[in-house]
C-alpha cells in the first residue's frame, strides 16, 4: 500500500507533464537617430557605472508604489543590467562623439584616458503603466590629475508605446540615450575648454 501511496503522484506528474517556460529575454540598445556632431577626437574611460542592489537580478523590476516593487517572473534581462547598462551608454556615447575611443574599466595608469566618466545610478525602472524613471548621477574627471570637471544629475522620464514589455524597455532605451546626450554634450564642453587657449 506505502508503495502504491508513492506511485500515484509520479505518474500523475509524467501525465501532466513539464510546465512549458514562457520567459521573455530582453536587451537595451542604442536607439536609431542618436545624432553625432563633429568629431571629438578624446579617449574616455566609462566607469565604474553602478546600479541599486533591487536592479542586480534577471527578472525585470516593476514600480508598484514608491515603497513597493515588483518582479515581473516571466520577463528576464538577457544579460545582468550591470553590464547591459554600461555597454549601451559606451554604444551610445561612440556614436554621439564621432572619433572618440574607449578604455575598459578598470584602466592601468599606463593606458590611461584623457577623462574618465563615473555613473551611479540611483533609479533605473518603469511603473505599471509603462512610465519609466531614470535618475542618474554622473561626473567627468580629469584622468591627468583626478580632478572633477563637470558633475551633474540626470533624471529623465520616458513612457512607453504600448503596454507589452519590448514597449518598456525601448523606453529605457530611449531614457538611456537621454542621459548619453547629456554626458555627450559635458564632454564636448570640457574638451573645448580645455583646447581653448
Amino acid at each position: 500500500m506505502r508503495r502504491f501511496v508513492w506511485v500515484v503522484p509520479a505518474v500523475v506528474a509524467g501525465c501532466l507533464g513539464a510546465k512549458p517556460d514562457l520567459s521573455a529575454f530582453f536587451l537595451l540598445s542604442s536607439p536609431p537617430g542618436l545624432e553625432a556632431g563633429a568629431p571629438v577626437p578624446v579617449v574616455l574611460g566609462l566607469g565604474p557605472v553602478t546600479l541599486p542592489g533591487y536592479l542586480d537580478r534577471p527578472q525585470i523590476v516593476v514600480r508598484v508604489s514608491e515603497h513597493e516593487v515588483s518582479l515581473a517572473e516571466s520577463d528576464r534581462w538577457a544579460e545582468p543590467l550591470r553590464e547591459n547598462v554600461p555597454r549601451t551608454l559606451r554604444e551610445n556615447l561612440a556614436r554621439l562623439l564621432p572619433s572618440s575611443s574607449y578604455v575598459a574599466y578598470p584602466w592601468h595608469r599606463s593606458e590611461a584616458p584623457d577623462y574618465g566618466i563615473t555613473v551611479e545610478v540611483g533609479r533605473f525602472e518603469a511603473d505599471v503603466a509603462g512610465a519609466v524613471v531614470l535618475d542618474a548621477a554622473w561626473w567627468i574627471v580629469d584622468a591627468g590629475d583626478g580632478g572633477v570637471v563637470e558633475r551633474r544629475t540626470t533624471v529623465v522620464h520616458e513612457s512607453a508605446a504600448g503596454p507589452d514589455r519590448a514597449a518598456v524597455v525601448d523606453a529605457q532605451s530611449r531614457a538611456l540615450a537621454a542621459l548619453s546626450r547629456e554626458i555627450a554634450a559635458a564632454v564636448r564642453r570640457v574638451v573645448g575648454g580645455a583646447a581653448s587657449p
